[in-house]
């Protein structure tokens, strides 16, 4: 299942062109879930906007079926002069997106991800200490 929701609001039930518009895409982006959205996406990307965010935070998966349609609204953007954005991309979708290196063709804004817990010395996994010796 996925869900998408955009900002800013709507005017007489049509989206009000203006500089630009996010939509959030939540839950699983798979070839189901991407043919169902991508008329909507496509319809934004030729509305008159300067720049279209899709802000990948909630997005649990994505695979290739995703990234096809990352680069089908990218070059729709593209022949509309509107800018294609990919922000909060974290996780699984970060990396499939830098498996196949999409963030050189399309923008992306990565979140940071949290840092690692520190290693407990004589915890499987943790790293050993040159020089350390037991007494």
């Amino acid at each position: 299942m996925i869900t998408i929701a955009t900002t800013p609001a709507r005017s007489h039930g049509r989206l009000a062109p203006g500089p630009d518009v996010t939509v959030r895409v939540r839950g699983e982006l798979d070839l189901d879930s991407a043919a169902i959205i991508e008329p909507t996406l496509s319809a934004l990307a030729r509305s008159g906007i300067a720049e279209l965010r899709l802000d990948l935070g909630a997005l649990a998966f994505c695979d290739t079926s995703g990234l096809n349609l990352f680069l089908r609204l990218h070059h729709r953007c593209a022949r509309a002069h509107t800018t294609l954005v990919l922000t909060g991309v974290g996780g699984q979708p970060a990396r499939v997106i830098r498996l196949v290196r999409l963030h050189h063709r399309i923008a992306c804004r990565f979140v940071t991800p949290t840092s690692p817990r520190p290693a407990v010395p004589g915890v499987v996994g943790a790293p050993a200490r040159v020089g350390a010796t037991r007494p």
